[in-house]
């Protein structure tokens, strides 16, 4: 008998030991538990996480989980909601296997303040959760529906079974227990509705990629343990998620041992994803001195198919959600002499677009669809100008890409510089330190608890 998707992830998560995993792999996966928990510091304190802290409080209740960058506890339940939340609100982090790292991170945290694991298993339950769900988006990724057609965009299934995957590895759950922990999962993730991430989603779209996806990896697992079974057929079924969200799907993929975490995908920029090639581009072409802006006629920037419904927009934002996923307002900055997109970009969206440049400059750009170009790291972008001259680049590695991973020493950049507003300038370096030099046998928790009192770390 052919195993099941649910059977194959399975049989990886329950026999991957801590000794397989190369060392390299775990450095990475230690690189994406900083990285998380840098963009986590970073939305703590902003007013939409309060609001959701407040209704977490009132419908998860409180309790001894921490609130990255606060002060504050929550339950498990509503801690995982909570941080999860502030570490996607700037659409700073990363996009291995979809987002894979927001969902699996925020929902060990809360399970590792239960059962306290050393570092390496810590890690190990990081690695089958990130690779978990990275070999599902994978799998079927090649192969997905326009999300017009599904109306789903195909992120919060996927880290739903990785955040599973990771908790039974936390809770040590035995295989068959684990493989119905990822079945549960998949019937409680949510729909991860393409309305909500690209469209006007209001605030409450950074539910979506993490927090819902930790909550049903969660309960999945702990519904599991409890003797609750699951649809073992849910991915590759006839009636199944492979079968809903793309035309076809790899089991080679999904049984492959190679590790995805070998080829990180995490930001620079804090925008859509699907953005980040374009404005490398533009922004190259921007710096060169040659470049005047004020001779620029129009720029053209071909995307994939796939992309152009989600960032292509035909008026200014209207929220800093949209603002975030709107290639138009992004590229204006990066015309205007911007090397990377801040957070403040979609924070004082209403203050940038009333600027009359970036609404002049935003009239200039058209995005339209090459169909040569297959993935969200493509583009080709050419800029005319009223001398006659035309400048044109094609990209297939901005920065972060798998071709052109952020280093080390700018992964620390970017995670001092998100938690210097909270931590301050000694301590954020000191986390970021701490975090790389943890031993492998040592305790978890001290250094997760350290990360909830602001400012005094």
């Amino acid at each position: 008998m052919v195993d099941t998707a649910i059977q194959i992830i399975a049989d990886f998560v329950s026999e991957l030991a801590v000794k397989d995993i190369p060392e390299d792999v775990r450095g990475q996966a230690r690189l994406c538990l900083l990285d998380t928990i840098g963009c986590m510091i970073a939305g703590a304190n902003t007013e939409e996480t309060t609001q959701v802290y407040n209704a977490l409080a009132q419908t998860e209740g409180t309790g001894d989980s921490i609130i990255i960058g606060t002060s504050k506890r929550l339950s498990a339940l509503g801690a995982m909601q909570c941080n999860a939340y502030s570490g996607d609100i700037f659409e700073l982090n990363d996009l291995i296997g979809g987002h894979a790292s927001i969902g699996i991170i925020s929902a060990a945290i809360a399970a590792a303040e239960l059962s306290n694991p050393v570092v390496e298993e810590f890690i190990r339950a990081l690695v089958v959760g990130i690779e978990t769900t990275a070999r599902v988006y994978h799998a079927f990724y090649p192969h997905q529906k326009a999300m017009t057609d599904v109306g789903m965009v195909s992120v919060g299934l996927s880290s739903a079974v990785g955040a599973a995957a990771t908790t039974a590895a936390l809770m040590k759950h035995d295989p068959v227990t684990i493989m119905h922990a990822l079945a549960n999962s998949a019937a409680l993730a949510n729909w991860c509705p393409a309305e909500v991430i690209f469209g006007d989603g209001g605030t409450i779209k950074p539910m979506l990629f993490g927090a819902l996806p930790a909550l049903a990896g969660y309960r999945g697992a702990a519904f599991a343990a409890a003797g609750i079974t699951g649809p073992k057929e849910i991915l590759d079924g006839s009636r199944g998620y492979f079968a809903t969200i793309a035309t076809d799907w790899s089991s080679e993929v999904l049984a492959s041992r190679d590790w995805h975490l070998r080829r990180p995908r995490r930001k620079l920029h804090a925008c859509c994803g699907y953005i980040h090639s374009a404005f490398d581009a533009l922004a190259m072409l921007a710096a060169d001195p040659s470049f005047k802006v004020e001779l620029v006629d129009s720029v053209s920037v071909e995307v994939p198919a796939f992309i152009l419904p989600a960032i292509a927009k035909s008026s200014p934002p209207v929220s800093a959600n949209d603002a975030r996923f709107h290639i138009q307002y992004m590229l204006a900055h990066a015309m205007l002499g911007a090397d990377a997109v801040i957070p403040a970009y979609s924070l004082d969206f209403r203050t940038h677009i009333s600027r009359p440049e970036i609404r002049k400059a935003m009239a200039k750009i058209n995005v339209s669809v090459n169909n040569e170009l297959t993935h969200y790291h493509q583009s080709r972008t050419s800029v005319s100008f009223s001398t006659g001259s035309v400048v044109a680049v094609e990209n297939t590695a901005p920065r972060g890409s798998a071709q052109r991973p952020l280093s080390v020493a700018e992964l620390e950049e970017k995670f001092v510089s998100l938690a210097v507003p909270t931590f301050g300038k000694a301590n954020a370096p000191a986390i970021w330190t701490d975090g790389m030099s943890l031993a492998d046998d040592a305790l978890i928790k001290p250094f997760l608890t350290r990360l909830s009192h602001r400012n005094e770390y």
